[in-house]
């Protein structure tokens, strides 16, 4: 829309007075029935028009990219897509991916990993990795015998747009699942002339099991790291849990003689919190009853029997046909690794950006705690370990920080710290 229609737009809404609104310039009727096209993808006679983008329209010219030009079809809700056309640009993001390679999976008898939707976000790129090379496999031995290109790395996943550029690679670790789809947009922002890799979980997609160790993790996270860079100076970042992982890769790189110029944390929490005091627990019981009256006594002992049973009860393991992550597998092996890892001190610089400040209680003037039920601090508890620590505080929530709009600020504070520790690397003078 244009600047005054957006204006009007934002003053109308604000003369609503509501605590919440919701502004979009296309129907709201077809925007529910896009979503409940994409919660449950099933034949559409009639869906949305193409979307204005870029590409330009391109029909599907094989059989194989008129199969794949259907599943974009059915589950994005469109009328028609091209060949050309971006996964992203169409309104593809993580959900619909999994959906769309579960039915590439099941037609083709290929398991693609949904991070090579990066180098390959279109139709034609998608099916150029298939096995059939244009000609439709139409039984399971057809499938079988042919061969998928095998793909080089298992963890690193190049997220830029083609060379991504003439500087050092930032190569940034995926948070606690393994996902590096949610960093797309911070990848593209810091890379426009540095090109920037993911390190997606091993165990994300296939029967490969999840990692259960932390030094193990980064020691192969590094492994292929060093295939694409062999010597530093290296910069490392990781999100949320990532963070972690990548500092202890930067532990691992420096005990191998190699510089570490930059380390990126964002909002990574310490493997182990700090256990909240007796007399905290106590304040926030004590606040929980003020805001609630007695009914809060009722409701935390049923809340506490209920606890007590599901930890008892033996664990099921819900095999489904569904497509999805292995979310479940990743997370439990992320909290075993982590509960065994020891953080050792760091006398390297490293950077943390983390959103405002935000508690649920407040046990004590100025002492939060959040609704995990962890201290709420303002260096997430790394300055002990870190004395050469930054803390930089960027826009959104942990989430959000990595998506639009927020994303803009944390990306254009990212490449100024490392550009920062481009031009602050010794002898970097004498060697230009």
């Amino acid at each position: 829309i244009r600047a005054d229609e957006g204006g009007a737009a934002f003053l109308r809404a604000l003369a609503l007075g509501q605590a919440q609104v919701a502004v979009t310039a296309l129907d709201l009727e077809g925007l529910m029935r896009e979503a409940e096209v994409v919660a449950a993808p099933a034949k559409v006679e009639q869906g949305f028009g193409r979307p204005q983008i870029d590409s330009d329209y391109v029909a599907p010219e094989t059989e194989v990219e008129r199969r794949l030009a259907g599943f974009w079809q059915e589950l994005l809700g469109l009328e028609k897509v091209g060949v050309e056309d971006s996964f992203f640009d169409l309104g593809g993001h993580s959900l619909i991916a999994v959906r769309l390679f579960a039915m590439v999976r099941k037609a083709f008898q290929v398991d693609l990993p949904i991070s090579v939707l990066f180098e390959a976000p279109t139709i034609r790129k998608i099916a150029a990795l298939l096995p059939s090379q244009g000609a439709e496999v139409t039984t399971l031995a057809e499938a079988r015998e042919a061969r998928a290109p095998a793909r080089r790395f298992t963890h690193v996943v190049a997220m830029h747009d083609g060379e991504g550029g003439s500087k050092a690679p930032f190569f940034l670790v995926a948070g606690m699942f393994g996902n590096v789809l949610n960093l797309r947009h911070l990848a593209h922002l810091i890379g426009t002339d540095r090109p920037v890799y993911g390190l997606q979980a091993r165990g994300l997609y296939g029967d490969a099991a999840p990692h259960e160790d932390l030094i193990e993790a980064a020691r192969d996270y590094l492994a292929e790291l060093r295939v694409v860079q062999p010597h530093g100076p290296y910069f490392l970042g990781g999100f949320s849990g990532g963070g972690i992982t990548a500092f202890e890769m930067a532990r691992q790189l420096r005990a191998a003689g190699e510089e570490v110029a930059a380390l990126v944390l964002l909002d990574t929490p310490l493997p182990q919190r700090r256990a909240l005091t007796r007399e905290d627990r106590l304040a926030i019981q004590k606040l929980e009853f003020r805001a609630q009256g007695l009914g809060y006594v009722w409701r935390w002992a049923r809340n506490r029997v209920a606890w007590e049973i599901e930890k008892r009860r033996p664990k099921v393991d819900e095999a489904s046909d569904a497509p999805q992550f292995h979310n479940a597998a990743i997370e439990q092996a992320f909290y075993a690794a982590i509960a065994r890892y020891q953080v050792e001190p760091w006398d390297g610089p490293m950077v943390l950006f983390r959103p405002p400040l935000q508690g649920k209680w407040e046990v004590a003037p100025g002492r939060l705690v959040n609704a995990e039920r962890s201290y709420v601090l303002h260096d997430n508890d790394w300055g002990e370990h870190v004395p050469r620590l930054q803390v930089f505080e960027v826009p959104g929530d942990h989430d959000s920080m990595v998506l639009e709009p927020n994303v803009r600020v944390l990306a254009a504070r990212m490449r100024r710290v490392i550009e920062a520790a481009e031009r602050a690397r010794p002898g970097r003078e004498a060697a230009e």
